[in-house]
C-alpha cells in the first residue's frame, strides 16, 4: 500500500513538472516599421509583469519563461502600442504603426503623469529631437521658439555659461520676479539648470493656473517639469554624445575705423566753428586741424592718420572660440533592477578672452522591484561649474576707444591711457596678465531616494525625500594697475565671497485609480516638508599700491581694513495637496485640485495659503453623433479651467523690522528696513479657455489656448507713514492684468518610404496692463522705466523723436508755433534732436512723453524638417515683433570725447539723419538720450539649420553600434531688424555682443 502511494505521489509530482515545463516557454519575434525597417530598442513586457526585452540590432528579440496564456506589450516613443497574445505560438513578427497624433502620449503633470488626451489643462512638452540640438550650458534654450506661451531670450549669450531669461505667459509681478518654477524629477530645483540636455528625458510646461495650483504658492509663472532618464529592461546600452562649437560674435556695433573716426572729428570741428558763426557751414577743417594731440610717447595723432596705423580695440579684446562637450551614458536593467548612469564634461568658450566656464556632472538614477509590491530608487547627482570671467567694461572700453591711437608704446609697454582726447578711457589691455582675475567656483548635490508600495490593484504609496546642497566662491582680484582701478582708486581690491545652501524636501503621495464601467477616477493626496538653510560670507577691501597677481583673492590677508559680512536665513514650508480626475466614457473630463501652503516666513495670521483650481475637457471626436467623421477627425477636446496659484518672493524675517551697523564694522546700529506683519503671497486667478485637435491620422494637429489672468497682493513699495524714518516700505498694494493667445500647430505634409516633411508653428500673441497701485497713486517713474495704471507692466516713459533739425527749419517752426517755449537754450539748433511736443501745448516737458511697451505684441516660430532616406534638414526660425528696447548704440552720441558706433549722423550734407551732430553731443541733455534710443525691437531670425546623417546600420552594427549619427548646424548665424551691426535679441545693451556658433557633433549608440 505505501508503495502504491509513492509511485501515485511520484507520478503526480511529475506531471506537475510537466505542466509547469509545458506552461513556461521562450517567444522570439522581429519588429519593424511600416517600411519595413528593423527597429532597435522596441520594448516588450509580458503585460503586468516585468518580464521582458529589448529589440536588437536587427529588430530581434527573444524572452524566456513567457507563462502560457500572456499577453506581450509591445511599445516604441512615437508609435501605437500593441498587444498579442502568445498563447500557442511561440514565434512573432510585428510591424510598428507610428502615432502621429500622440493621444496616448505620456505628460508629466504636478505628482503624477497622465494621457495627453484626458488633459483638462494647458500643458505643452518639448521633443526629445529639440533637447538634442542644444548647444550650451542651460538646455531650457530648446523652447525658445517653439513653446507657445514662453518668450525667452538668451540676452547674454556671448559671455560663457550665461543662462536665459524667460517668462511664461508675460509679466505679472512688479517686485516678486515672473521667471517660472523649474522641478526635476518632481522636486524644485531652481532656474540655474546645470543638467545636460542628453540626461532629461522629457520636459513639460504647465501654463494654465488649473495645472500650476498644485504647485501653490510657486506656480504663478508657471512651471517647468524636466525628468531625467532612467533605465529600462534588456540589454544594456551604451551612449556618446560630444560637438564642438565654433564661436564668433554677432551683432556687433562697431566703432568708426581710422578714416571715418577722422572724418567724425572734422564734421564735429566744422560744427563748432559754424556754430560760432551763425551757423554758415564753410566745411573748412583739415585732419591737421583736428588731430593736435600725440600719445603719451610723443607719437603725434596726425602720423598715425597719414600712416593708417590705427588700432583694432575689438580685435584685441574679443576672441573666436572654440567650445566642447562629451556626454556618454550607461542604460540598461533586467526584470527587477533597471539604471541609468552618465557623466557629462563640457569647457565653454565664450567671446572675450579670458573667459571660460567648465562644468563636469555625474548622475545615477537606479529603480529596483523588490516584490510585487514593493519598489524603490534613488537618484544622485553632481556637478562641478568653474567659470572665469573677465571685466564686464571691457567690451564696452574697447567699443568707445578711439582707434586713431597704438596699443603699444614705443618701448614695448601697455598704452595706459590710449585716448588723446579723453584720458579717463583707460586701455582694456592693461587687465591682461592676471591684472584683473575673477572665478567662481561651484558645486551641487542633488540626491533622492524613494520608497514606492503598491498594496492593491490601482493603489500607488510613494514617499520620496531628497537632500540638496550647493556650495560657491566669488573671488575678485582687481590690481591697481588694472583697468577698472587704474585712475581712481589706485589700488589693489580683494574680495571673496563665500555661500552654501542645504535644502530638505520630503514628498508622500498617495494616488489610487479605479474604473468601474465607463467612469475612470484617480485620486491623488499629498504631503510636503521642506527647509531651506542659507549661510553666506563675505570680505573685502583694499590692499594698497602693490600687486599679488599669484594669490590673488585666495589671500585676504593682503586687505589692510577688511569689510566683513556675514548672514545666515533659514526658512521652511509644510504643504497638503489633492487633485481628483474623473472621466466618463473617455469623453467628459473633470479636475478639481486645492493646496495649502503654509510658510515660517509669514508673520502669525497670514503664514497659509489656500490655491485651489478646477477644469473640465470635452472629447467633442468621441461623441456618437460625430461617428461619420471617424475617417478623418482623430481628435477634437475642449478645454476650461480656472486656478488660483501664489508667488512666493517674500525671504525670510522680511516681514520684521530689522537694524544694521551704521557704517562697516561699527558697533552702533540703526533701523534698516520697517516691519510689515501682514505681508502674504502675491496671487494670480487665471482663466483659460482651450481647443486641441488632430485629424487625418495625425498628419495635422495642433492646439489653441485663451487666458485671462488677474494678480493681486502685488508687492510693492507703499509710502511710510510721516511720523516714520522710514520713506517707504514693501506691502501688498498693486494689481495687474494680463490676457493672451497661444497657438500651436503641426503639419505632416509629405510622407512616403523614403521622404517625409515635418512642419511645427507656434504663435504668442499677449499683453499685460497694471490696475492698481499704492494709496492711489497713478504712475511711478524711474529714469526711462515707468508703472502706470493702465499701461504695461514693463514699460518706458521717453520723449518722441522726429529725427533732428536741420538748417533753418527751427525758425520756420517758430513762425507757425508762436510762443513756443524752449526746452533749454540750444533747442532747435542744426543738428539736434527733434523733440515731438506730442500734445500740441507749445513746450517739451513731462506731459510730452510717450509709454512704450517692453512686451512684444506677438512672437512667432516656424520649424521644418525634411527627411529623405538617412539625411534629415532642420530649419528653425522665430519673430519677436511689436515692443520696444533702449538701444544704448543710439546713446553713444553723449559721449563727446568717445568713439562713435558706425553711425550716419546729421551733417550739412546728411540732414535728414536720426543721430544728431557730433558738434552738439557734449551739450545734449541727458533727457534727449531716451528719444533717440528708445527703437522697435522687431526682429526675424533664422535660429537653427541642422543638417545631420545617420549611418547605415548594416555598416555600424559591424563594429557593433546600433545607431550613428553626425550632423552640422549653423546656430544664430541670421539675424533680419532695422538695426546695422546689432542682435535686438540683446535687449538693448551694448556691454556685449551675443554669439553665433558653427557646431559639429556625434551622436553614438552601442
Amino acid at each position: 500500500m505505501n508503495h502504491q502511494i509513492k509511485r501515485a505521489s511520484m507520478a503526480l509530482l511529475l506531471s506537475v513538472f510537466c505542466f509547469v515545463a509545458y506552461a513556461q516557454k521562450s517567444v522570439t519575434g522581429t519588429v519593424k516599421d511600416a517600411t519595413g525597417e528593423p527597429m532597435i530598442g522596441v520594448s516588450i513586457l509580458v503585460d503586468g509583469t516585468t518580464i521582458g526585452a529589448v529589440t536588437d540590432f536587427d529588430g530581434n528579440f527573444t524572452i524566456k519563461d513567457v507563462p502560457e496564456k500572456s499577453v506581450l506589450k509591445i511599445s516604441y516613443i512615437g508609435y501605437k502600442d500593441q498587444k498579442i497574445d502568445v498563447a500557442g505560438k511561440s514565434s512573432i513578427n510585428v510591424t510598428m504603426q507610428e502615432d502621429a497624433a500622440a493621444l496616448d502620449e505620456i505628460v508629466v503633470v504636478g505628482y503624477g503623469t497622465m494621457k495627453k488626451k484626458d488633459l483638462t489643462g494647458s500643458v505643452s512638452s518639448v521633443k526629445t529631437e529639440d533637447l538634442a540640438k542644444v548647444a550650451g550650458a542651460n538646455a531650457l534654450a530648446a523652447m525658445q521658439a517653439k513653446v507657445p506661451g514662453v518668450d525667452l531670450q538668451q540676452s547674454n549669450g556671448g559671455q560663457a555659461g550665461e543662462g536665459v531669461s524667460m517668462t511664461l505667459r508675460g509679466n505679472r509681478s512688479l517686485l516678486a520676479g515672473n521667471g517660472p518654477l523649474v522641478i526635476v524629477d518632481g522636486v524644485e530645483y531652481g532656474s540655474t539648470l546645470d543638467i545636460p540636455a542628453s540626461d532629461i528625458e522629457s520636459m513639460d510646461i504647465l501654463k494654465d493656473a488649473a495645472s500650476t495650483a498644485i504647485y501653490g504658492t510657486k506656480g504663478a509663472n508657471g512651471v517647468i517639469l524636466i525628468t531625467t532618464k532612467r533605465g529600462s529592461a534588456g540589454r544594456t546600452k551604451v551612449s556618446f554624445n560630444g560637438y564642438l562649437s565654433f564661436n564668433s560674435a554677432t551683432g556687433i556695433v562697431k566703432p568708426m575705423y581710422g578714416d571715418k573716426e577722422v572724418q567724425r572729428l572734422i564734421d564735429k570741428k566744422n560744427y563748432e566753428d559754424a556754430a560760432a558763426n551763425g551757423w554758415n557751414f564753410t566745411n573748412s577743417a583739415t585732419a591737421a586741424d583736428v588731430l593736435t594731440f600725440n600719445l603719451e610717447d610723443g607719437t603725434p595723432t596726425l602720423d598715425i592718420y597719414n600712416n593708417k596705423s590705427y588700432t583694432d580695440w575689438l580685435d584685441m579684446v574679443l576672441d573666436s572660440s572654440v567650445s566642447q562637450n562629451y556626454e556618454v551614458s550607461v542604460q540598461g536593467g533586467n526584470e527587477k533592477t533597471n539604471f541609468n548612469i552618465s557623466l557629462a564634461a563640457m569647457d565653454d568658450k565664450g567671446l572675450l578672452k579670458g573667459d571660460e566656464y567648465n562644468r563636469y556632472t555625474g548622475r545615477v538614477n537606479i529603480d529596483h522591484q523588490i516584490n510585487k509590491i514593493v519598489k524603490v530608487g534613488a537618484s544622485l547627482s553632481y556637478a562641478y561649474k568653474s567659470n572665469d570671467k573677465m571685466a564686464g567694461g571691457v567690451f564696452n572700453q574697447a567699443q568707445k576707444m578711439t582707434t586713431i591711437t597704438h596699443a603699444y608704446l614705443n618701448d614695448g609697454s601697455i598704452n595706459a591711457t590710449p585716448n588723446p582726447w579723453y584720458a579717463a578711457h583707460c586701455s582694456p589691455l592693461l587687465n591682461d596678465d592676471g591684472a584683473y582675475q575673477r572665478n567662481i567656483e561651484s558645486s551641487r548635490f542633488f540626491g533622492s531616494a524613494y520608497l514606492q508600495l503598491n498594496p492593491i490593484k490601482g493603489m500607488t504609496l510613494k514617499s520620496q525625500f531628497t537632500a540638496d546642497r550647493s556650495t560657491s566662491r566669488d573671488g575678485q582680484y582687481q590690481d591697481y594697475h588694472s583697468q577698472v582701478r587704474y585712475q581712481s582708486p589706485t589700488t589693489t581690491y580683494i574680495s571673496n565671497d563665500r555661500s552654501t545652501g542645504t535644502k530638505y524636501v520630503w514628498q508622500n503621495t498617495a494616488n489610487y485609480n479605479k474604473e468601474i464601467g465607463k467612469h475612470d477616477f484617480t485620486v491623488l493626496l499629498g504631503h510636503e516638508m521642506s527647509q531651506y538653510v542659507s549661510e553666506t560670507s563675505s570680505i573685502s577691501g583694499d590692499a594698497g599700491s602693490e600687486s599679488y597677481k599669484k594669490s590673488a583673492f585666495y589671500d585676504v590677508s593682503k586687505i589692510g581694513t577688511p569689510t566683513v559680512s556675514t548672514s545666515y536665513v533659514k526658512s521652511s514650508m509644510l504643504s497638503f495637496f489633492g487633485r481628483v480626475n474623473y472621466s466618463f466614457d473617455g469623453k467628459y473630463l473633470l479636475q478639481a485640485s486645492v493646496r495649502a501652503d503654509g510658510s515660517s516666513v509669514l508673520a502669525e495670521g497670514h503664514k497659509w495659503g489656500y490655491f485651489p483650481s478646477v477644469s473640465a475637457g470635452w472629447r467633442l471626436s468621441e461623441e456618437s453623433f460625430m461617428a461619420g467623421t471617424k475617417s478623418w477627425l482623430d481628435n477634437l477636446k475642449f478645454r476650461v479651467s480656472w486656478g488660483l496659484s501664489g508667488n512666493s518672493a517674500i525671504s525670510a524675517y522680511q516681514t520684521l523690522a530689522t537694524i544694521s551697523s551704521i557704517v562697516p564694522n561699527s558697533t552702533d546700529k540703526a533701523p534698516m528696513t520697517m516691519a510689515n506683519p501682514d505681508l502674504t503671497w502675491e496671487k494670480t486667478a487665471a482663466l483659460d479657455f482651450g481647443l486641441d485637435f488632430a485629424i487625418l491620422n495625425g498628419r495635422v494637429y495642433g492646439s489653441i489656448d485663451y487666458y485671462n489672468s488677474n494678480t493681486y497682493d502685488l508687492l510693492y513699495y507703499k509710502t511710510a507713514p510721516p511720523s516714520s524714518v522710514f520713506t517707504s516700505t514693501i506691502s501688498n498694494v498693486g494689481k495687474t492684468k494680463g490676457s493672451g493667445i497661444e497657438i500651436s500647430l503641426g503639419a505632416v505634409p509629405v510622407k512616403t518610404k523614403d521622404f517625409t516633411w515635418d512642419l511645427t508653428a507656434s504663435a504668442t500673441f499677449a499683453k499685460d496692463e497694471v490696475k492698481e497701485l499704492a494709496d492711489g497713486i497713478e504712475q511711478f517713474v524711474d529714469g526711462i522705466n515707468i508703472l502706470k495704471v493702465g499701461e504695461p507692466v514693463s514699460a518706458y516713459y521717453a520723449y518722441d523723436m522726429d529725427g533732428c533739425w536741420g538748417i533753418g527749419e527751427f525758425d520756420q517752426y517758430l513762425a507757425a508755433h508762436p510762443g513756443f517755449e524752449k526746452p533749454q537754450a540750444d533747442y532747435g539748433d542744426p543738428g539736434t534732436p527733434k523733440v515731438v511736443d506730442t500734445n500740441g501745448d507749445n513746450k517739451i516737458d513731462d506731459a510730452d512723453k510717450i509709454v512704450y511697451n517692453r512686451s512684444p505684441k506677438a512672437i512667432l516660430g516656424l520649424g521644418t524638417t525634411l527627411t529623405y532616406k538617412d539625411f534629415s534638414l532642420s530649419i528653425q526660425t522665430m519673430a519677436r515683433l511689436g515692443g520696444y528696447l533702449s538701444y544704448s548704440g543710439y546713446g553713444l552720441y553723449l559721449y563727446d570725447n568717445a568713439n562713435w558706433g558706425d553711425l550716419s549722423y546729421w551733417t550739412p550734407d546728411n540732414q535728414g539723419a536720426d543721430i544728431p551732430s557730433p558738434g552738439c553731443a557734449g551739450a545734449t541733455p541727458t533727457f534727449y538720450k531716451s528719444a533717440i534710443q528708445i527703437q522697435k525691437g522687431d526682429y526675424f531670425k533664422i535660429k537653427d539649420i541642422t543638417l545631420s546623417y545617420n549611418l547605415p546600420k548594416n555598416i555600424v552594427k559591424k563594429a557593433f553600434i546600433s545607431n550613428a549619427r553626425i550632423y552640422c548646424s549653423l546656430k544664430n548665424y541670421f539675424t533680419f531688424s532695422h538695426f546695422d551691426n546689432y542682435d535686438p535679441e540683446r535687449g538693448g545693451a551694448v556691454n556685449f555682443p551675443l554669439m553665433k556658433q558653427a557646431v559639429v557633433g556625434l551622436n553614438v549608440t552601442f
